[in-house]
Parts: structure tokens; C-alpha cells; sequence
């Protein structure tokens, strides 16, 4: 190859050292024709003429030039078609005869299949000039058999394609083939790209949302034992805009905390619930109370209460059918000068079922839950006045009053009671008048007596 381009300076040097040469020289030129001007080249340099074409414009370029600037003889340089179906050619030539380079670039294919060079067995010989296959065509292309070398040319261009994206901004492309004709033989191949792109745009597409990071986990809610801590995240990355997608998955993450132990603060019991009632009124029953371990709560790792949080005993263990009956009948009043709210002691007994009336305390206990029904009467000299009341624990039941001017007078009252087991009934005094001697003794005549009974389980 360098002994082939050396070859070649040596043609358009040769005459140059006999003679300068003479060449057409004007400069972007519409037509050779039009180029007159003849201009005598310096030493070792060489006529050359250069061609680009634009469409339907041509010019054209003539002149001397630097051997060295020739290169390889001739030069083909980017030979394409344009978009729309014009041809583009570019070509540059040099010679070494005079005013040789008018008659420059007239040829668009490869010489037919003969040889422009004399003696190239000779050339090629003694300066390898077949190697170089792309000079050699046009030199020595039938010596060098070269005939059916082909060299490529674009196809037409391919319509555009559709739009690459349905929104947003996207591109048309088109390609083309190296096969108007196909490089054939060690052709050359096409010069330039087989696909070309221009922008498309489309509706704005829907941006869908996107979540921005983790923010940093709050702190620990609690100051000691276990808690839960979190954290946040925003669908701001993008924010959801032209209905796209909001995010998916929680926009909250929880994990658990651990602090030191709370204080192990031991539980403690509260005071006993009272007892429930019993469970029946004879025969033997049972009766509960409960507490609770909230005094204080055990905390996470103290000690719960020890010992039972209900107590269960045993209640009216008579037996129902030899203790059904409860009555009781006293009289004689011990007091005959009682004060207000003093409790009045009949302590003759005519009968006590059930040992339910004391006559030391002139009080009646109700041993089982049921109805009961009280009677009093108290006796009252002439001229005297008196008032008294049935009472059931607290609670006024009935009451008695009685005044005579002339005889003795014996008011009475009755009372009839719901009861509980426990429950007390007794009489009271409540005032008293005009004699020292209100309540007398009883007599055959005239008797103050408390009496009372069972009615029903």
C-alpha cells in the first residue's frame, strides 16, 4: 500500500518537475463552462476538481493543489440520496496532466470492466497495485479481476414509523438497506446510518405517585417498659398528578420499643365486698364475698396478690322442716318509766319458736329471709298519754298512740315485714307525758305485750 500511494505521487509529481501544469481554477462555479481561468500550479502540485451537488444545485470547485493533499486517486467521498428522492454526491479528484481536472468526477459507478493504466502487470509487479482493491478498480480492474465488485448504495428510505408512546414526548423512526444494489465482490458497504428518528409528542402522560422516604422513627412513646414506636412516609415522589396511581402500601411502619423496667410494684388486695345474701333460707346454704388485687395493680414485673380473691361459708343450716315454725309472745313490760328512743323489754315469754325473740334485749332476729308479722300493745293509766313504733331496723313500720282522761286505755299496732336473715325488729318509745306511771304492770285486766311470726319462706 505505501509503495502504491508513493506510486501514485510519483504520477502527479513527474511532470511537475519537467513542466508545471496548468489547471482550470475557479471557485463554487455553476458550470464548468462557465471556468475560463487558467492557472499555473507550483512544484509538486497537482490539478484537482471537486464537485457537490445539492438537489438540483451544483457547484463546482477547480484548482491546484499540495500533492500530498490528493491522497489516492480518484476520491469518492459520501454519495447518498436526500429525503426527498434527490441525489447528493460529493467527489474530489486530482491529475497530473495539464488542464485535466474539467474532465474530473464524471462518473458516478466504477469504470466499465477495462484497464486506464498501461502495463499494470508492470505496476502491479513492482508496486503491489492490486492490494489496494478500491484504487484498483478504477485503475487496473480488469487485471486485477475486479469486474464484478459491487459497491453498496442506500435503498429508499421506509415510511415513518407511528409515534413510539402514547403520551409525552416520543420519536418517529424510519430505516433504510444497503441493497440499491447490496455490496457485492469486496464492495464497499454504505457509507452512513441505516436508521433515522425524528420527535413525535403526545398528551401529557398520567405521572403516577411515588413514595418519598422514611422519615425518622419517633421517639418512644413510653418512659419505661415496652412501647411502640413509628415512623411516616408521603406519596411525594412523585405526587400522583392527570389520574395516575396514588401509592400502594402504608404510608405508617410500627416497631416495638424497649425501655427499662417499669417500678415491680407488688399487688395488693382490697377490702372484702360484704357478704351476698344466703343462698337458701334453710337446709344449709352458702354465702360469698370477693376482693379484687387492686391495692395497688401489680405492675408489668411485680408479684401478683397471694391467697384467694372469694371467701364461701356455710348459711341456715336448720333444718327446714323442725324450724319452719318462728313465732314468739311476750309480755310484761320491765320499764315503767322509759325516756324517748329506748327500746321496751317484754320479758314474760308465752311461747318462742325458733328462740328468735330475746327477752333480756326485748329484740327480735329474723333467722331466715321471708315475711313476718308484728303486733304490739301497750297499756296507759287514766289521764296519761302514749306513743310508740314497730320498728325494722331503722325504718319506722307502724305506730301507736293513746291518751284517756277517765280509764285505762291500751293502743295497739301491727306490722307486717319483708326480712332478712339477720334482720332486726323490736318496739320503741318515743315520748311520754303527764305521769311518771305511763305504763303500768299488766294486769288480769289489762296486758302490754309484743308478739310476731312467720308467715312464708
Amino acid at each position: 500500500m505505501m509503495l502504491y500511494k508513493g506510486f501514485l505521487l510519483f504520477l502527479l509529481a513527474s511532470p511537475g518537475d519537467v513542466a508545471s501544469l496548468s489547471c482550470y481554477s475557479c471557485n463554487n462555479v455553476d458550470s464548468l463552462d462557465s471556468c475560463k481561468t487558467i492557472t499555473t500550479c507550483g512544484k509538486r502540485e497537482s490539478c484537482f476538481k471537486r464537485l457537490q451537488k445539492r438537489g438540483q444545485y451544483a457547484s463546482f470547485t477547480l484548482g491546484c493543489t499540495q500533492n500530498e493533499n490528493c491522497g489516492n486517486i480518484p476520491v469518492y467521498t459520501n454519495v447518498s440520496k436526500l429525503s426527498n428522492g434527490q441525489l447528493l454526491q460529493e467527489c474530489e479528484e486530482c491529475c497530473g496532466v495539464d488542464q485535466c481536472n474539467k474532465d474530473l468526477c464524471n462518473h458516478k459507478t466504477p469504470p466499465p470492466c477495462s484497464d486506464n493504466m498501461e502495463n499494470c502487470a508492470f505496476w502491479n509487479k513492482d508496486f503491489d497495485i492490486c492490494e489496494d482493491i478500491h484504487k484498483a478498480k478504477l485503475h487496473c480492474r480488469k487485471f486485477c479481476k475486479l469486474c464484478d465488485l459491487v459497491d453498496g448504495n442506500w435503498a429508499d428510505w421506509s415510511s415513518w414509523s407511528t409515534c413510539d408512546v402514547t403520551c409525552g414526548h416520543g420519536k418517529h423512526t424510519r430505516t433504510r438497506t444497503c441493497t440499491n444494489p447490496s455490496p457485492a465482490y469486496k464492495g464497499l458497504d454504505c457509507n452512513g446510518t441505516n436508521t433515522d428518528t425524528k420527535p413525535c409528542t403526545r398528551p401529557l402522560c398520567p405521572v403516577h405517585g411515588g413514595w418519598a422516604g422514611w422519615s425518622s422513627w419517633e421517639s418512644c412513646p413510653v418512659t419505661c417498659d415496652i412501647g411502640i414506636q413509628k415512623r411516616h412516609r408521603k406519596c411525594t415522589n412523585p405526587s400522583p398528578l392527570r389520574h395516575g396511581n396514588h401509592c400502594f402500601g402504608d404510608s405508617m411502619d410500627v416497631k416495638l420499643c424497649k425501655q427499662n423496667p417499669c417500678d415491680a410494684s407488688n399487688g395488693g388486695w382490697s377490702n372484702w365486698n360484704t357478704w351476698s345474701s344466703c343462698s337458701v333460707s334453710c337446709g344449709g346454704g352458702v354465702k360469698t364475698r370477693s376482693r379484687s388485687c387492686s391495692n395497688p395493680v401489680p405492675g408489668i414485673h411485680g408479684k401478683p396478690c397471694v391467697g384467694d380473691n372469694m371467701q364461701v361459708v356455710t348459711c341456715n343450716k336448720e333444718d327446714c322442716q323442725s324450724n319452719s315454725t318462728v313465732a314468739f309472745n311476750a309480755y310484761y313490760v320491765t320499764d315503767c318509766s322509759p325516756s324517748a328512743g329506748q327500746t321496751m323489754i317484754f320479758s314474760k315469754i308465752l311461747m318462742n319458736e325458733g328462740e328468735a325473740y330475746n327477752p333480756s334485749t326485748g329484740v327480735f332476729v329474723a333467722p331466715k329471709d321471708g315475711t313476718y308479722t308484728f303486733y304490739a300493745q301497750l297499756c296507759i293509766n287514766s289521764r296519761t298519754s302514749i306513743h310508740f313504733d314497730i320498728m325494722v331496723g331503722s325504718k319506722v313500720y307502724a305506730t301507736a298512740y293513746g291518751y284517756d282522761s277517765s280509764a285505762y286505755s291500751c293502743p295497739s299496732t301491727q306490722a307486717i315485714a319483708q326480712m332478712k336473715s339477720g334482720d332486726k325488729a323490736f318496739v320503741q318509745w318515743k315520748s311520754w307525758t303527764q305521769s311518771s306511771n305511763a305504763v303500768p304492770q299488766s294486769y288480769t285486766y289489762v296486758r302490754n305485750f309484743f308478739s310476731g311470726k312467720y308467715s312464708n319462706p
